[in-house]
C-alpha cells in the first residue's frame, strides 16, 4: 500500500531505560505531560513505592493511565473528556495453575520506549479511500518482580478513538512447560448494556453487565449507558491465535478477555491486539478505521486485480418460474444473469451449492462440474462480457483435494473468485486455515468471501485485501428470529463493526416468496424500500444482490438507486442512528452521495440534516421511499419514487414505515 504521508518520532530515553529494566530502582521523578502526550511518574517512600504512566490520544480527547507497583497484577485506566470509562483494570499474563495456598508473584512494568505516529495510506478499496493512522504508543517490559524474569513486551497505542493492548512474546531460549493465561479486564465505570455478536442467531443482549450472571460473550461487542460514551470491544491483527471471547463477572460492571493459554515452549509472536473503541455515538463506532490501522500492511504487492463490486446470486432464486423459463442449476439460468449483470452495472455473479456434486459429500469432485452443465463457457462468457464469476466451494471439499491445485485450476478457468462455506474447525486452527485460504486465493488472485459462520475479522482485510466480504449472520431468507427489523438495526450496530458483511440484502421480491423458491426458508420482515437502503447501510467488498433480474427489472425506477451505486467509497458516515431504533449511513464516491435509512417495527419519521453537502452547489435529490401505507408485514413492496433539489444546510424529514427504510441518491446539478 502507498504510504501517502508518514511521520514517526521515537522518545530517545530507551537505552537508559535497558540499563535498568533487570534492577530494582527505587528512584523520585515526574515528567509533566506536554505536546507529545507521554508522562511517566513515580513514587516513592520508606513504606511503599508506585508507578504509573500517562498518555493521551493525538488528540487529547482519551487518557490512559497505567499503574504498577500497587499490587500483583498491572493495571490501566482509560479515560474520555476527562470521564472515567475505565476503572483501574488488571492487564497481566499469569500462570495456568496457581497451588492453592499460593502467592500470586508481583509483576512489574518498565517503560522501554514511546511513539508517536502519523501517516497516511491508502485503501484499495473500503469506507474510506484512505486512512489516517494516528496515535501515541508505549511499550513496557511485563516482569516477575521477584525472579526479574521478562514475560512479555506489553504495549499500548492510543488513537483518537481507540485504546488498543496486547502482550508480544521471544521465542523462548530454552524449553519450557509454562502455560500462561491472559488477564485483561474491562471494569466500567458505571453500568452498561451490551449487544454482542451471535453468530447466525439475533444479537445477544444484556440490559445489565453489572445484574448480569456471569456469561460468555463473542465479540463485536458494543456498550452503550445512560452516560458514557458509546464503547465496542473487539481485536486486531488475530493471525495466531484464536477469537478471544468476553466474559462478564457476575456482580461487577466488568468484562474480561477469555482466550486460549500461551504455551510458552512454542508461544505465538503476539497476542492479537485487544481493542476498546470510543465514541460520542454508537453509530460513530462503524465507521472506524481502527482495525485497519493495527493490522499489517497488504501482502499483496499488486492489487490492481482486486475489484470490488455487485454479484448476483443463483442460490436463492432457484425454484422460481418466469415465463416458460424455471430457474435452477444449469446454464440457462446463470447466462440469464450474466446478461443482466452486463447491461446493469453488476460486476459479479456468483454460484452457489452443488455445482459439482452435492456439497456435503465428500467424494464430490470441484475439479468438474455436474451433468448438463458447463462451468468453463459460464466462465467465458461472463469474462467476455466483463462479469466476474464466483464459484462456491464446500469445506468438505478440502479433505481429498489439495486447495492451491484446486485454486491454480479455478484461476486458470478464469474464475474471478471462491466462495467458501462451512468450515468446521474451531480456536486456533479455524484461524490458520481460514489466512491459509485467503493466502492460497491471493496467490491465484482471486477473491474470498466466506460463509456460514467464519471467523470474526479483525482488520486483516488489509493485509489479504482479496478477502472482500463474509457472511456471519443469517441470510435473510434463513433468519426466522434474526431478520426482524430490530434485529437488523442491532446487526448493523453490532455484527458490522469487525469489518465488511454479506447480508444478501436487496430482495425485490417479497410477497409469496418463500412459496415459489426452493431455498427460501423464511418470509423478508421488511419493506423493498428498505431492502434498497439496506444494500447501502451494511458496507461489503462483494455486494450480494439475492433476487432474480425479473425482479429487478419489474421495479427498475426502483432498481436505480442499486444500479447507480458503488461498492468501494471515498468517505463514509453515520449520519444518525440508535441502536434499538434506527440507522442512517451516508456513503459518498466522487460528488455524489447515497443514503441508507432503516427504522425497527414502530416506523417513525426521521430527520436527515443536509449539512455534510458541498456548499454552493445545488443537488438532484432522488428519493426512493416506502409508499404512505407499507409496511413490513401487510404491505411489503409498496414504494414510491420522487425527485427534489436540495443544498447544503436543508432538512429533509424521512418518513419510514414500520420495518421500512428509504434511499437517497444526491448528485450535484449546478
Amino acid at each position: 500500500m502507498n504510504i501517502i504521508k508518514k511521520c514517526i518520532s521515537v522518545s530517545v530515553f530507551t537505552c537508559f531505560i535497558a540499563q535498568v529494566a533487570y534492577s530494582q530502582v527505587n528512584v523520585v521523578h515526574a515528567i509533566s505531560a506536554d505536546d507529545s502526550g507521554f508522562s511517566k511518574q513515580s513514587r516513592s517512600s520508606t513504606q511503599s513505592r508506585e508507578e504509573s504512566y500517562f498518555a493521551t490520544s493525538p488528540d487529547k480527547r482519551i487518557n490512559l493511565v497505567v499503574s504498577w507497583d500497587t499490587g500483583a497484577s498491572p493495571q490501566y485506566t482509560v479515560s474520555f473528556y476527562g470521564q472515567a470509562i475505565l476503572l483501574p483494570s488488571n492487564v497481566n499474563m499469569l500462570p495456568q495453575k496457581i497451588q492453592q495456598g499460593e502467592q500470586q508473584a508481583e509483576h512489574d512494568l518498565v517503560l522501554i520506549s514511546e511513539q508517536k505516529i502519523d501517516e497516511t495510506w491508502s485503501l484499495p478499496w473500503g469506507q474510506f479511500k484512505e486512512s489516517r493512522n494516528q496515535y501515541n504508543a508505549a511499550s513496557f517490559k511485563l516482569i516477575n518482580k521477584e525472579t526479574q524474569e521478562v514475560i512479555s513486551t506489553l504495549e499500548f497505542r492510543i488513537f483518537n478513538d481507540a485504546v488498543a493492548l496486547r502482550h508480544v512474546f521471544d521465542s523462548p531460549k530454552k524449553s519450557t512447560n509454562r502455560v500462561l493465561l491472559e488477564d485483561t479486564q474491562f471494569k466500567l465505570a458505571e453500568d452498561a448494556s451490551s449487544w454482542s455478536y451471535n453468530g447466525m442467531k439475533p444479537t445477544k443482549k444484556i440490559k445489565s453487565i453489572l445484574k448480569s450472571n456471569t456469561e460468555i460473550l463473542a465479540i463485536p461487542t458494543t456498550l452503550t449507558s445512560g452516560n458514557l460514551p458509546a464503547l465496542a470491544i473487539q481485536e486486531a491483527s488475530r493471525f495466531e491465535t484464536a477469537m478471544m471471547q468476553l466474559e462478564t463477572v457476575a456482580g461487577s460492571a466488568q468484562l474480561a478477555v477469555v482466550s486460549e493459554p500461551i504455551v510458552m515452549s512454542n508461544p505465538p509472536s503476539s497476542t492479537a491486539w485487544r481493542v476498546i473503541q470510543i465514541a460520542d455515538t454508537a453509530g460513530e463506532l462503524i465507521t472506524s478505521q481502527v482495525l485497519l490501522n493495527l493490522s499489517p500492511e497488504s501482502q499483496i504487492k499488486d492489487t490492481s486485480w482486486i475489484n470490488t463490486g455487485k454479484s448476483f446470486w443463483d442460490w436463492r432464486v432457484r425454484g422460481e418460474q418466469y415465463g416458460e423459463h424455471t430457474y435452477g442449476l444449469d446454464n440457462e439460468s446463470l447466462s440469464r444473469m450474466i446478461n443482466f449483470a452486463a447491461e446493469h452495472n453488476m460486476q459479479y455473479v456468483m454460484i452457489d451449492a452443488n455445482w459439482y456434486g452435492p456439497e456435503h459429500d465428500v467424494e464430490s469432485d470441484p475439479f468438474t462440474e455436474i451433468d448438463g452443465l458447463n462451468i468453463k463457457a459460464l466462465i467465458k462468457q461472463a469474462n467476455e462480457k466483463g462479469i466476474g464469476f464466483i464459484l462456491y466451494l464446500n469445506d468438505k471439499a478440502s479433505k481429498n483435494n489439495d486447495l492451491d491445485k484446486l485454486f491454480e485450476t479455478w484461476a486458470s478457468w478464469g474464475a474471478a473468485g471462491v466462495k467458501y462455506g462451512f468450515m468446521k474447525l474451531n480456536g486456533k486452527e479455524k484461524v490458520l486455515k481460514t489466512l491459509n485460504i485467503v493466502e492460497l486465493a491471493a496467490k491465484h488472485q482471486l477473491l474470498i468471501n466466506f460463509h456460514d459462520k467464519p471467523i470474526v475479522p479483525s482488520g486483516m482485510r488489509r493485509t489479504w485485501p482479496n478477502w472482500v466480504t463474509r457472511e456471519a449472520v443469517h441470510a435473510q431468507a434463513d433468519g426466522k428470529e434474526t431478520y426482524t427489523p430490530s434485529g437488523f438495526v442491532e446487526m448493523a450496530h453490532v455484527n458490522a463493526l469487525a469489518g465488511p458483511l454479506d447480508m444478501s440484502n436487496g430482495f425485490f421480491k417479497l410477497n409469496g416468496l418463500k412459496q415459489s423458491r426452493n431455498y427460501v426458508r423464511a418470509d423478508v420482515n421488511s419493506t423493498v424500500a428498505s431492502e434498497v437502503a439496506r444494500s447501502l447501510i451494511i458496507f461489503s467488498g462483494l455486494i450480494i444482490f439475492p433476487d432474480a433480474p425479473e425482479e429487478y427489472l419489474r421495479k427498475k425506477d426502483l432498481f436505480e438507486f442499486l444500479n447507480k451505486m458503488p461498492a468501494t467509497w471515498d468517505e463514509s458516515k453515520v449520519i444518525s442512528s440508535d441502536i434499538s431504533q434506527h440507522i442512517i449511513t451516508a456513503r459518498r464516491s466522487g460528488e455524489d452521495w447515497f443514503i441508507g435509512a432503516a427504522i425497527n417495527e414502530a416506523g417513525g419519521t426521521l430527520p436527515l440534516e443536509l449539512d455534510f453537502l458541498t456548499p454552493d452547489k445545488t443537488y438532484q435529490a432522488k428519493i426512493y421511499a416506502d409508499a404512505t401505507d407499507s409496511h413490513y408485514i401487510t404491505n411489503r413492496e409498496a414504494y414510491d419514487v420522487a425527485t427534489i433539489q436540495v443544498k447544503k444546510g436543508d432538512s429533509l424529514k424521512m418518513k419510514l414505515a414500520p420495518g421500512g427504510g428509504q434511499a437517497i441518491w444526491l448528485t450535484p446539478i449546478m
